[in-house]
């Protein structure tokens, strides 16, 4: 099982992405989520539903994500809903 990972509110994400995963302040220039490239990956959830559950409904869930520097990726959509105002 994967060990407990401390939550935060989205307007955080800028300053949490300064650090490192050892604790540390990432070295380099200063990371400017907007100045990383915008990707966007599109997740389903589903259920069944019919008598028989013979039917299966999905639903698109849309995921942002900003790529820095190097390997970092950074789950942003609840901050880029945030900054849009939705």
């Amino acid at each position: 099982m994967a060990p407990p990972i401390e939550t935060f509110p989205a307007s955080q994400v800028p300053f949490r992405v300064q650090i490192a995963a050892n604790g540390k302040r990432r070295k380099g220039e200063e990371i400017k989520l907007e100045d990383c490239e915008l990707l966007e990956m599109v997740q389903y959830s589903c259920w069944l539903e019919g008598r028989g559950q013979d039917v299966t409904k999905c639903r698109p869930i849309v995921k942002l994500f900003r790529k820095c520097v190097g390997d970092l990726m950074v789950e942003t959509t609840a901050l880029e809903k945030e900054s849009r105002g939705g």
